[in-house]
Order: structure tokens, then sequence, then C-alpha cells
């Protein structure tokens, strides 16, 4: 029997940012990287006259993050054709302590909304093993898809995986994730607060930063994102258009804004604590209400699930259009103290 430690994520209303931060989260020497990032959003038209909203940051699916060594990144295929036994490769990579991000099908997975009822593929991370019970320690999405750990047998981890229905080539690649102590060569990483204030003047102003990474995207095939605070503008456009329509919101949007304010707070009292910056009291205090009134804000999406009635669409709408301005007014009082200090 072997679980590898695993804490609560700063970040968690999507897998891509929930496994590695559980994994990192409670590493100090790791913070310094993870309060540099997650600053930026992105909001982009997705199926079915739904949006998607997320962070704008690299993940190590497919750039270098300094906090993970040696990581792998298989096929199905290949697992499946040179891996006769799957829960021993599982063992062995736990034992190397290698953390494995994969994807099964909850519909063989008991617990799941999706048990015995439809196909679903989704991503777990798997964190231990228990040889005795004969069962996996594993992270995921699972019961009202909330961010939790769960025990699935062997048997059911075999079924899950052998049968999960692939709908996307993204569901193929299993991660061997492991920590890395020895950042450069034993040298921490540094928090920049010029880096910060690039960060946050690309968020104030709304910047493509697909445009910084053009070695990795070509930023004219991301035209339909919308970056930075005008996210609220495409948002309002967004549920305006779905008054008459009584159509399912994805709540997510909410939850993941919720968590962008509540995470650029421990930003803010984290670049206090090392020193590396002192924000305007009218700032901090700002941002701390931006933080409750978007939590009001998700409620009052909650409960329009429950009611259907326009009127708490209504009353969303007009709260994002309040939190918009006073966002954009409090970002623009750190501009000027960053100009004042020269950082800008």
């Amino acid at each position: 029997m072997k679980t590898l430690p695993l804490s609560k994520p700063l970040i968690s209303s999507y897998p891509q940012h929930a496994f590695y931060l559980s994994i990192i989260s409670n590493n100090v020497e790791c913070q310094p990287w993870i309060y540099s990032q997650y600053t930026n959003m992105f909001l982009s038209d997705w199926k079915d006259e739904e949006l998607f909203l997320d962070f704008y940051v690299q993940t190590p699916e497919h750039h270098f993050n300094p906090w993970f060594k040696d990581s792998q990144r298989l096929h199905r295929n290949l697992i499946k054709q040179s891996i006769s036994d799957i829960i021993s490769f599982i063992r062995n990579q736990i034992d190397e302590d290698y953390y494995i991000w994969t994807h099964i099908d909850e519909y063989f997975i008991p617990g799941t909304p999706s048990y015995k009822t439809k196909r679903f593929a989704h991503a777990i991370l798997i964190y231990g093993y228990d040889d005795i019970n004969e069962e996996l320690h594993i992270s995921g999405f699972f019961n009202s898809r909330h961010y939790s750990q769960i025990i699935i047998s062997y048997e059911n981890f075999k079924m899950a995986f052998e049968n999960c229905d692939i709908y996307d080539d993204y569901l193929n690649y299993t991660h061997l994730l492991k920590i890395n102590p020895e950042y450069h060569n034993g040298s921490i990483y540094q928090f920049d607060i010029l880096y910060f204030v690039e960060c946050i003047n690309n968020y104030y102003k709304s910047i493509n930063e697909t445009e910084n990474f053009k070695s990795f995207y070509t930023p004219q095939l991301y035209s339909d994102r919308t970056f930075g605070i005008r996210i609220y503008s495409k948002l309002i456009e967004y549920l305006e258009s779905i008054l008459s329509k009584q159509q399912t919101i994805d709540r997510r949007i909410l939850f993941i804004l919720v968590e962008h304010k509540k995470f650029m707070n421990m930003k803010i009292k984290y670049i206090e604590q090392e020193g590396h910056y002192y924000f305007p009291k009218l700032f901090k205090e700002n941002y701390e209400r931006i933080e409750k009134e978007t939590l009001i804000a998700l409620n009052q999406l909650l409960k329009y699930e429950i009611t259907k009635s326009e009127d708490n669409i209504i009353r969303l709408i007009e709260r994002l259009r309040f939190i918009h301005m006073l966002e954009n007014d409090t970002l623009e009082l750190l501009m000027i103290d960053f100009n004042e200090k020269g950082l800008l």
C-alpha cells in the first residue's frame, strides 16, 4: 500500500488546475511560481451556444512547468499494446512517486453521477493503491462534480479504463507527474513583481495573451476568445441573449469567476507578506468586495436554476455590470500606483 501526498488545491474548477495544484499547493517552495500565474482569464464560444471561461495559464501538458520532473505523456494505444497488467503498471509508477492523470468512463465507477446511466469519459488523478483491498485512491470531480477523493476497486478501474468512450483526442493520453524538488539545479523559482505588473496590466487591458506564445499558437486562430476584464461584457451579452429561452447556464462560468477573485485576494496577501509590493488600501478593500459580489452573483445563478425566473437573470446581469465597473475602477487605481512607483 502506498499513497502520495495530496493537498487541497488553491484552484479547483477544472482538472487542468486542480490536479497539478493538489500536488504542489502545500509546497512553500512552489508558491512563488503559483502566485506568479493565474492572473488573466479568457472567455470563448464553445458548443450549443454555450461559453467557456477559464484562467489563461500554460499547463504542464503542453508547456514547461518548473515543478514537475521527468513527467511523461503516454498514448492509450501504447499502454494497451505494451502493458499487459495496467494495475501493476500503476503500482510501479506510484512506487516511483509518479501521480497518474488518466481518463476513464464513469459508467463503470460507483458513486459517480454517470454510474450505469450514461457513458461519460472523465479525468482522474491516481495517487495511491492498496493491494490488500485491491483498491486505488483517486481524485476527480465525482459526486456533485466537486473536486474530491474516492476509492475504487482494481476491477472497476480496469473496466472504466479499457472501455472508455474516446470522443476527443485528449482523452487518449495518460500523464505521469512527479514533483521536482530541485528546480533549476537547486535554485528556487523567484517571484518577479515586474512580471506580476505585466500580467495584471494584460488583464486590465484585455490583451490577447496568445500573442506572447507565438511559438505555440497562431493568435488569429483564437480570435473567438475574449481576454481580461472584457469578459464581463461578453458574459452579459450572453445572459441577455438567453433571457427568453430559459435554457440551462453552465454554472462553472460563475464558479471560475469566484475562484479568480478569491485567488486574486490570496495573491495580494502573498505579495504583501513576502514584501514584494504594498497595495493601496482602497484597492485591497475593493477587491475583497469584488470577491463577495461575485459570490452573490453565483448564488443568483444557482437560484435561477431552481426557479427559472427571469428576474434572477436580470438581477445577475445588473450585478455583473456593477462588478465590471468596480473592478475596472479598482484596477485603474492600481495602474496609477504602479506608474507613480515607476513600475509601468
